[in-house]
C-alpha cells in the first residue's frame, strides 16, 4: 500500500477513535449521584433523548467516513443521509440544555463543513442540493475572487407595491455567472418556475406580498419541491423544521409539509408578511428570511442604518442573498436578453381523492395506470412510499382524469403478501426503554423518535402504543441479521464479483479481511458477512428463474427498471435491499430474477 494512503488511514483511525471516545449516552445505563452522595444507576427510560440520538449520529458519521475512504459511494451517502436526518430530529427536541446545544452546534458545523468540503459529490446525481451548491459558489468563490470595484447601486424601476429593481457590479457579476458557467442548471430552474407560477402568485397576492417575491423560490430551491439543504431546510421555500412548524407546516415520520408547493407557499407568505411588518422594507425582510430577524436587527443597531445595501456586518451569505435574488429575477423577467430560453414547464395540475387507509405508491400507481414517480411528484410531502396509516381522511393528489372510481379500485386491493410491512405497532411494557425496544425490533432510537414524534425524555410510558419502522433503511445496522461465512477465491473471481454474489459491498469485504488493495488470488480465504434475513438477495439463482444484472444509467429510476423487465417494484426493492430513500446511482448493479421461460 502506498505510504500516502497508509498515512491517510492512520489519520482516519485516530480521528474515529477520538470521535467514538467522545460519544456520550451510548450506554443505556448511566451513573447518577443522589442528594446524599450515593451513586445509583438509571436506565435509558430516564436518559436524555439527546444523548441517545447524538450517539447514533456520531456512529453513522464514523461509518460514513470509513465507507468514503474505501470509495463505497452508496454506503457513504446512506450514512451521511442518516446523520443529517438524526440531527434534524435533535434540532426539534424541546429538552436540550445549553451544554447539549453547544455540543450539537459544534458537531453540526463539523459534519456540514466536512460534507461540503469533501463529500458534496454524494448528492450530485439527485439535483436536490444543486441550488445550495451554486449559491455557495456565488457567495464564497465567484464574488470573493473577482474585483467588483466601486459598486454603485442603480435603481431601474421602483413602483408602489413592487420590489424595486436595482443593478450593480455585484448583481451583474452574478448574472454573468448564472447565464454563463451555470446556464444549464439555471435554465432548469427557470423552466421549473412554470410548474408553480399560477399556483403561487395568487397565494402571494392573498397576503399582499409583491409578485416579485415569487422569484425567491428560484434561488432558494430552483422550484424543486424535493430540494434539501444540509442546514435541515427543505422544500421550494427552504423552511427549517422549527420555522415551518411556527407557520403551520407539519413534519413527522409520514409527511413533511415543507415540501408541499401549496402549503409551503402559504407559510412563506405568512412569514414574509410578518417580516415586512417588522422591518417595513422588503430588502431587510428578505435578509431576515435568510439569516433570521435578530441578526438583521443586530447589524442595524451596530451600524446605525436601515439600508440593506449599506450593512456590512451581516453574514457574507446574507450580504449576497438579495443581489442573487435580484440577478435571478432580472434574468427570469427577460431570459432571451441574457441568452436563456423562455420554455416554462406546463402548469402543475392534479385531482384529489380522499383515502381511508394506508396504500402503497405502487398500488396507487397501478390503479391510476401511471408510475410511482408520478404519484410521488404529485405528493412530495409524503416521506414514505405510502400514504399515512394513521390518517383515515388523507387527501391524495393523482393525475388529471384518474380520480373517478379510484376509491373503489383501491378498496378492492388485497394486502401485499410478498413484502415485509414498513411499520408495525408495539405496546410499551413496564421496564422497557427506547433502547431495548429499538434493539428488539432491529431498528434505531432515532427511527422510534421520528416515527412517534417524541420530543422529550418523559414521553415513553407503560401502555403507550409505538409505531415501529421495519424497513431495512432504518435498521440499527444493515447487517443485523447476518452470519459470517468463509469464501474460497476461485480463478477469475474479483472482489466486485464476490461482493455482488453475496449482496455485500467491496468495502465491507476489505474491512472484514484487512485488505487494502483489490488484488486477490485463487485459494485465498475471505470472510463474508452474509445477510440471512428475509430481504436478502439470493446467493444462487432460484430454480426456474434466470438472473439479470441491470447496470443503472443516468436518468434510471427503480420504477423505470421495474417496467422495463416487467417485474414489481416491491420485488426489486426486496432483491436489492433498496428501501426508503436509499438512492440508486449510475453504474450500480441491480439484480433481477425472471422466469427462465419468459
Amino acid at each position: 500500500m502506498k505510504v500516502g494512503k497508509y498515512l491517510n488511514l492512520i489519520c482516519l483511525i485516530i480521528t474515529l477513535t477520538l470521535l467514538i471516545n467522545s460519544v456520550s449516552g451510548s450506554d443505556p445505563k448511566e451513573r447518577i449521584i443522589t442528594n446524599n452522595g450515593t451513586p445509583h444507576e438509571t436506565d435509558a427510560s430516564s436518559q436524555d433523548l439527546f444523548e441517545l440520538l447524538f450517539a447514533e449520529a456520531k456512529s453513522f458519521y464514523v461509518d460514513g467516513l470509513v465507507s468514503a475512504f474505501y470509495k463505497d459511494t452508496s454506503e457513504a451517502k446512506y450514512c451521511f443521509d442518516r446523520v443529517f436526518e438524526i440531527m434534524a430530529e435533535i434540532s426539534e427536541l424541546d429538552t436540550l440544555t445549553l451544554l447539549q446545544q453547544d455540543d450539537f452546534n459544534r458537531f453540526y458545523e463539523r459534519v456540514t463543513s466536512d460534507f461540503q468540503n469533501n463529500f458534496a459529490y454524494l448528492s450530485e446525481d439527485s439535483g436536490a442540493t444543486s441550488v445550495a451548491y451554486i449559491c455557495e459558489e456565488i457567495f464564497e468563490t465567484v464574488l470573493d475572487s473577482v474585483y467588483i470595484g466601486h459598486d454603485t447601486l442603480i435603481v431601474l424601476e421602483d413602483r408602489p407595491g413592487h420590489i424595486p429593481v436595482v443593478r450593480s457590479n455585484r448583481i451583474d457579476r452574478i448574472i454573468s455567472y448564472l447565464t454563463g458557467r451555470e446556464s444549464r442548471r439555471f435554465q432548469i430552474w427557470l423552466d421549473n418556475a412554470g410548474l408553480y407560477r399560477e399556483h403561487m402568485l395568487p397565494i402571494l397576492r392573498q397576503y399582499n406580498i409583491p409578485e416579485e417575491i415569487f422569484y425567491l423560490g428560484l434561488i432558494e430551491s430552483g422550484f424543486n419541491a424535493n430540494a434539501y439543504s444540509y442546514a435541515h431546510a427543505a422544500g421550494p421555500w427552504q423552511f427549517i423544521a422549527g420555522t415551518g412548524a411556527r407557520y403551520g407546516l407539519k413534519r413527522n415520520w409520514w409527511v413533511d409539509e415543507r415540501r408541499d408547493p401549496i402549503k409551503s407557499t402559504h407559510a412563506a407568505a405568512k412569514y414574509l408578511s410578518k417580516l415586512y411588518e417588522e422591518f417595513n422594507d422588503w430588502f431587510l425582510a428578505m435578509a431576515a428570511y435568510n439569516t433570521g430577524e435578530l441578526r438583521v436587527w443586530r447589524a442595524i443597531r451596530r451600524e446605525g442604518t436601515r439600508d440593506y445595501w449599506k450593512l456590512r456586518s451581516l453574514p457574507l451569505q446574507t450580504r449576497n442573498y438579495v443581489p442573487t435574488f435580484m440577478a435571478g429575477m432580472i434574468i427570469a423577467k427577460n431570459p432571451e436578453k441574457y441568452g436563456m430560453r423562455s420554455s416554462p414547464k406546463e402548469t402543475w395540475q392534479w385531482e384529489e381523492v380522499v383515502v381511508d387507509r394506508c396504500y402503497e405508491f405502487e398500488d396507487i400507481a397501478r390503479a391510476c395506470s401511471t408510475t410511482v414517480d408520478v404519484i410521488k411528484f404529485h405528493n412530495p410531502e409524503l416521506r414514505r412510499w405510502m400514504t399515512p396509516p394513521n390518517d383515515n381522511n388523507y387527501v391524495l393528489r393523482v393525475p388529471v382524469g384518474t380520480s373517478a372510481g379510484l376509491q373503489e379500485k383501491l378498496a378492492k386491493l388485497p394486502e401485499p403478501k410478498d413484502q415485509k410491512p414498513e411499520w408495525i405497532t408495539h405496546r410499551v411494557k413496564r421496564g422497557q426503554t427506547l433502547n431495548s425496544i429499538a434493539k428488539s425490533y432491529g431498528t434505531t432510537v432515532s427511527a422510534l423518535v421520528a416515527a412517534n414524534n417524541l420530543r422529550s425524555r418523559n414521553q415513553l410510558r407503560v401502555g403507550q402504543t409505538l409505531m415501529i419502522p421495519t424497513t431495512p433503511y432504518y435498521a440499527s445496522t444493515r447487517t443485523s441479521d447476518t452470519t459470517v461465512i468463509t469464501h474460497t477465491v476461485k480463478r477469475g473471481e474479483t472482489l466486485s464479483k464476490i461482493a455482488e454474489n453475496y449482496n455485500t459491498s467491496i468495502s465491507k469485504i476489505r474491512s472484514l479481511n484487512n485488505l487494502y488493495q483489490d488484488k486477490i488470488i485463487p485459494g485465498q480465504k475471505l470472510k463474508i458477512r452474509q445477510n440471512t434475513g428475509a430481504q436478502s438477495v439470493p446467493t444462487t439463482t432460484p430454480t426456474g428463474q434466470k438472473k439479470i444484472v441491470h447496470i443503472v444509467k443516468k436518468g434510471d429510476t427503480l420504477q423505470k427498471i421495474a417496467e422495463k423487465y416487467n417485474v414489481s417494484l416491491s420485488k426489486i426493492r426486496s432483491w436489492n435491499d433498496i428501501y426508503g430513500k436509499k438512492p440508486i446511482y449510475p453504474g450500480q448493479r441491480i439484480v433481477i430474477y425472471k422466469s427462465a421461460a419468459g
